[in-house]
């Protein structure tokens, strides 16, 4: 019974020292980025302030909504609130990525067809069947799931199904609010963030060129740290 006690209390130790570490290296991350944000003269301090005050505020309406929410008994691993904005981020990416490149196909008849289907670019696929079918297609990514969905009988297959086709996945939020970050007006019960492929930087290149209003960088980096931070809190792929 002691050796036992005596384990536990090596393994809690061991676990909060993890801990501390990740926030250590999260802290420094977060530093890291102010400073490039600093450097970089397109955009003003002021917008800067402002996106981080709307991250805030979403993040807090996120939690107010969770714990006043229905949460299935399969919603298993849960987003921590710490990585919830690596996974914002890579929404306001992919929104503003979309509207400029259908605004810059529309509006430039110029662009070769070369071109024309790099702005086509995916980079998230809504609903459960489309998800399903894009996974069984091959396509890697990650999978965000609802965790309100009822009955559970719709979504409940897709824990294994994920793990069995090595796509890392965690339930984030509720139905409605996944909708309303992804600017859409009907609940879903999903979304799948589809992996760079090696057209992004030219993605990037070619729209950043075309539109002045809002630049568009570090999609790459932003998937791979939800991408770590998704793998880190779930058992099946560490």
């Amino acid at each position: 019974m002691e050796i036992n006690s005596v384990k536990d209390d090596a393994s809690e130790l061991k676990r909060k020292k993890e801990e501390e570490k990740e926030e250590e290296e999260e802290q420094t991350e977060n530093e890291q980025e102010n400073e490039q944000e600093n450097d970089n003269n397109s955009v003003t301090s002021t917008n800067k302030n402002k996106e981080k005050k709307g991250y805030d505020k979403t993040i807090e309406e996120i939690k107010k909504e969770n714990s006043n929410s229905y949460i299935s008994k399969i919603s298993e691993p849960l987003l921590k609130k710490k990585y919830y904005k690596y996974l914002l981020k890579i929404i306001d990416y992919t929104y503003h990525a979309k509207i400029n490149a259908t605004h810059i196909i529309k509006t430039n008849e110029q662009i070769d067809d070369k071109k024309k289907k790099i702005l086509k670019t995916k980079f998230l696929i809504i609903g459960l069947s489309q998800v399903i079918k894009a996974i069984r297609r091959g396509i890697k990514g990650i999978l965000i799931l609802a965790i309100d969905v009822f009955p559970i009988d719709i979504i409940c297959h897709m824990p294994v199904f994920c793990e069995e086709n090595n796509i890392p996945y965690t339930f984030f939020t509720t139905k409605n609010k996944l909708a309303h970050l992804c600017k859409l007006k009907r609940s879903i019960t999903c979304l799948f963030i589809c992996k760079p492929n090696n057209d992004l930087t030219e993605f990037e290149n070619t729209l950043n060129k075309y539109s002045t209003k809002h630049k568009i960088s570090n999609y790459n980096k932003a998937y791979d740290k939800l991408q770590t931070a998704i793998k880190k809190n779930h058992p099946f792929f560490q």
